[in-house]
């Protein structure tokens, strides 16, 4: 099994200090084209390796050093409670807590120096404001949603379109539910669709997963079993079914073709 990338995001306050704008929530913080975030991919497998380099003066916590010709940078890891549990290690433990321009020509205004300086009272070192916040955990929550929507999609067209040429029931496997469908062709201008879940007893998400079928109005479906397609549940099955235009089952397949 391929293990999943790790993502090292920028915080907020990171996005601020390298002046990049915040894209949409289709793509996620550590796929910014930016030279710094794109270094700090890299912090993973540097410190894994015993080649990361620690900025040493926040003793509170570690972090490490992130350097491009222009920039400098800060990442740490998340552990235990600063992490929540619906958080993905691969994508929402590592962050890019703060980052400045270069300055060579000064000690004083050194990135890393003004850093320590801004998390230094007397002798406590805190560098806790430098952790995401409210904002950055709501972010992640909803680049999660907008992917797994996406994903779910893409599924759901899929199984249509391989029911569509062979005529069988589609199965696939989808974060824990069983997804069927199935085509029965009994003309050539229309078809019975069936889509079949297993394990999902929210109503609003069977509602999402009907809605991924581009085309069909939220009307047009009705529950199973019913005088259209005259198919029983079985243990544990939900069953919707709609008719569906030629028109619209050729797009579908186009989809699934571009896709």
């Amino acid at each position: 099994m391929v293990s999943e990338p790790i993502g090292v995001r920028p915080t907020k306050r990171c996005l601020g200090d390298l002046g990049v704008e915040t894209p949409d929530l289709g793509v996620r913080l550590e796929e910014i084209d930016q030279p710094v975030i794109a270094s700090a991919q890299a912090v993973p497998e540097q410190r894994d390796a015993g080649g990361a380099e620690r900025v040493v003066a926040l003793t509170d916590r570690v972090w490490f050093k992130v350097k491009t010709s222009d920039h400098r940078a800060a990442v740490t890891e998340l552990h235990g409670t600063n992490l929540p549990d619906w958080v993905r290690p691969s994508r929402g433990a590592w962050w890019i807590g703060a980052a400045g321009r270069r300055q060579a020509d000064s000690a004083q205004r050194d990135f890393y120096a003004t850093l320590q300086r801004e998390c230094t009272t007397g002798k406590t070192v805190s560098s806790d404001h430098l952790l995401p916040a409210e904002w950055d955990w709501k972010r992640l929550a909803a680049e999660q949603a907008v992917a797994w929507r996406r994903e779910m999609k893409r599924m759901v067209i899929r199984l249509v379109a391989m029911s569509l040429k062979n005529g069988q029931l589609a199965v696939a496997e989808f974060r824990n539910h069983r997804i069927k469908a199935l085509v029965r062709a009994e003309n050539g201008h229309e078809a019975y669709l069936a889509i079949i879940a297993e394990g999902v007893p929210d109503p609003q998400m069977f509602a999402l997963l009907l809605d991924c079928v581009p085309g069909v109005a939220p009307e047009d479906w009705q529950p199973e079993p019913s005088p259209l397609a005259e198919m029983n549940p079985g243990s544990g099955e939900i069953i919707w079914s709609t008719l569906v235009p030629s028109e619209v089952a050729n797009a579908i397949l186009d989809v699934d073709a571009d896709s």
